[in-house]
């Protein structure tokens, strides 16, 4: 009776999970987070051959959301996604690891507060200033007041300033 109950409980929710054969992820990432991960498949993969070696994958995940994580780490990350071991890797390996970090680990989250906390100032809220001083800071883009208020009108629920929700919502992630 408590390995029928425990195995319900594995089916209800698969992430706790911890032993097991592999899971495919099935949600997909936003399509221009795909088309930068091909952009730096193909830089690593000049020839066209399809595949990349080990250290050029890492390379790419380092990019893509494996910051602050060791060779270690990154190993074990892949290997809980790659079937068997090997040392080249397709782009459809590439885009399960990532997946999963985005999607099973927070990654998407995690990306969201590091957007906001850019931008955000006092009142928690991000305003014309907060965003007109982030495009000064970081950006070399000239961009009107009345673009940057018209962008907050459409993205803000409340159209008092953009929240982190309103943020992720813009962005496609929620």
């Amino acid at each position: 009776m408590k390995q029928d109950k425990k195995k319900q409980t594995l089916l209800q929710n698969p992430k706790n999970q911890s032993k097991g054969p592999k899971q495919q992820v099935t949600q997909k990432l936003p399509d221009d987070m795909e088309s930068e991960i091909r952009d730096c498949f193909n830089f690593y993969d000049p020839s066209r051959t399809g595949f990349i070696n080990r250290q050029n994958m890492r390379s790419i995940l380092g990019n893509f959301g494996f910051i602050n994580k060791t060779v270690k780490d990154i190993e074990e990350e892949i290997r809980d996604v790659v079937e068997e071991t090997r040392d080249s890797f397709s782009l459809k390996d590439v885009i399960q690891l990532i997946s999963k970090k985005w999607f099973e680990n927070k990654g998407r989250d995690e990306e969201i507060d590091e957007i906001y906390e850019l931008f955000v100032r006092k009142d928690r809220k991000v305003g014309l200033p907060e965003i007109k001083n982030v495009f000064a800071q970081y950006l070399d883009i000239q961009i009107s007041d009345a673009d940057i208020l018209e962008f907050i009108q459409d993205a803000s629920k409340d159209k008092d300033g953009l929240t982190k929700e309103d943020i992720a919502a813009k962005m496609g992630y929620i």
